[in-house]
């Protein structure tokens, strides 16, 4: 069998490139929101549409699942459809609760003010040789834009101080 060796060798250890921390957040939307809306299409479907007193037949020792009779209206008729109607509406809140979640996070990620305008400024203090004001620019901005800039400027500054290479 033929003896398989790598191509390239280091000596020296690897370092990150940039100094750039991950941010901690927590994905607790994302596994608690789902069980709430279940639990919160129930309540409805049971508390509102099943309300005892919007049958003429109400099963007052119904429990988890009352089988009530004869909807006085067709609000109320919704909640003869059975087990499958709380979990159709858990769905529809969780569609609602991560639609608001995207619009947020997407908001957010855009930044604040114009990018276009974001870049002549960047553009500008990089043209005058000012680093440090293009990074500030990049905090005033935010964003992921913002971000992938501030982390390029960063890389770029320690390039310049760097004493074996030439900028």
């Amino acid at each position: 069998m033929a003896e398989s060796r790598p191509t390239a060798t280091s000596t020296t250890a690897t370092t990150k490139a940039t100094s750039v921390q991950p941010k901690k957040s927590s994905n607790a939307i994302s596994w608690l929101a789902p069980v709430l809306c279940i639990v919160a299409g129930y309540c409805i479907w049971r508390f509102l549409m099943g309300n005892a007193n919007a049958f003429t037949t109400p099963d007052p020792a119904g429990g988890f699942w009352p089988s009530h009779k004869g909807p006085k209206g067709a609000f109320n008729r919704i909640y003869e459809g059975g087990i499958i109607v709380p979990l159709l509406i858990g769905m529809l809140l969780m569609v609602i609760v991560f639609s608001i979640e995207r619009f947020m996070t997407i908001s957010k990620a855009l930044g604040k003010g114009s990018i276009a305008d974001f870049i002549r400024r960047v553009q500008y203090h990089l043209a005058n040789r000012n680093v440090d004001a293009a990074l500030a620019e990049c905090d005033k901005q935010r964003g992921s834009v913002a971000n992938v800039m501030k982390a390029g400027l960063r890389r770029y500054k320690e390039m310049i101080n760097e004493q074996g290479l030439d900028t």
